[in-house]
């Protein structure tokens, strides 16, 4: 795949190799990896917001800490 990224943004990129010393193509895989990951995380969030939301509606009651704790200690013998 090849993208063609703005000359301002290409001499950012540039900049940061040259000062560290990491090839351009590995930095700019590194980046790419992060925003990746961070749009993964946001889409955990919002899956979570959603989740919890229609729980919430549900109207069913929840279960105290203290009672799923439990039972997951006796569960794997804790």
């Amino acid at each position: 795949m090849a993208i063609t990224i703005p000359a301002d943004m290409e001499q950012a990129f540039q900049s940061v190799a040259d000062e560290t010393g990491q090839p351009l193509p590995e930095l700019i895989q590194e980046a790419l990896t992060r925003f990746l990951e961070e749009l993964e995380d946001r889409q955990d969030v919002m899956d979570a917001d959603r989740v919890y939301r229609e729980f919430k509606e549900s109207g069913e009651p929840g279960i105290p800490w203290e009672q799923v704790k439990s039972a997951m200690d006796a569960k794997h013998a804790l």
